[in-house]
């Protein structure tokens, strides 16, 4: 009788630790959803939705940041390349027909590629910022690390 008193203590002792995590959890969440602007769409609780929206946020986010690249990578290539055809060569790589040699090709070309865009992105890294509702949020959680300007 004594074990089972036992391991019904240390069972509950765990789903109270569970929940305290699930709170804390939930207050970051909602704290970082409520900071970037974000409200967490209908799906089920509220921490789903908040990381869900969240989720979707930073796919945004990304989408726009390789946008903004790719644009930027073609005026700098444009800048060289006067008479360039933009439109061709947005319609993306001129490869063989053949699958395994077009995967070959672009890898080569990706290779080449890989030092002078390194080089490229870094003269672009003075442009990168956080949102300042991002910059709000960390120092918040206390994040003294990043420099804000």
């Amino acid at each position: 009788m004594a074990e089972a008193v036992s391991a019904s203590d240390a069972l509950r002792k765990s789903l109270e630790a569970e929940a305290v995590e699930r709170s804390a959890l939930e207050a970051v969440v909602a704290s970082a959803c409520e900071g970037l602007g974000i409200e967490a769409g209908p799906s089920g609780s509220s921490l789903r939705g908040c990381i869900e929206a969240l989720s979707s946020w930073a796919r945004e986010r990304l989408r726009d940041a390789l946008h903004a690249g790719v644009k930027k990578a073609l005026a700098v290539v444009s800048s060289h390349y006067v008479s360039i055809d933009l439109p061709a060569v947005s319609e993306g790589y001129v490869v063989p027909d053949d699958e395994e040699e077009a995967r070959e090709e672009v890898q080569k070309l990706s290779d080449a590629a890989e030092a002078p865009g390194d080089a490229l992105a870094t003269f672009f890294d003075a442009e990168v910022e956080l949102p300042p509702s991002v910059c709000k949020i960390l120092l918040r959680q206390g994040r003294r690390a990043l420099v804000i300007s």
